[in-house]
């Protein structure tokens, strides 16, 4: 086996946009043969992982670490919030509901790492 190099300019031909923001995988079981999977999202000023409705969502098959690089989010796990500032982590364990929400002013910046190569997502 071999290292698998994800160009970003691979990975940003395959990347999910919207009002929300944008997620860009950069390894998965699909695209690098990875057991494990990290994307990076951006989200909007205002939005959430689920756009403006606020719902959560779980992954039943993975932990999620949400590493925070720039801007400002809560992050509802259950009913408990915990707010992210730049330079902080958050580990989700797998099948709790959750929600990232931008509480900034400017499009907040992460990388989310999950503990399987192929996550599921559960919206609530």
């Amino acid at each position: 086996m071999k290292a698998a190099h994800i160009p970003a300019s691979e990975a940003e031909k395959e990347k999910t946009a919207g009002q929300w923001g944008s997620l860009v995988w950069m390894a998965n079981q699909v695209l690098s043969g990875s057991s494990v999977a990290v994307a990076r999202l951006i989200l909007t000023a205002g939005q959430s992982t689920y756009g403006q409705s606020g719902k959560k969502h779980r992954h039943p098959n993975a932990d999620e670490v949400i590493y925070l690089f720039r801007g400002k989010v809560d992050v509802l796990v259950g009913d408990e919030t915990t707010l992210l500032q730049p330079g902080d982590a958050l580990t989700v364990p797998a099948n709790l509901t959750h929600r990232i929400q931008n509480v900034g002013s400017e499009d907040a910046e992460m990388v989310l790492s999950y503990s399987s190569g192929n996550r599921d997502y559960v919206a609530e």
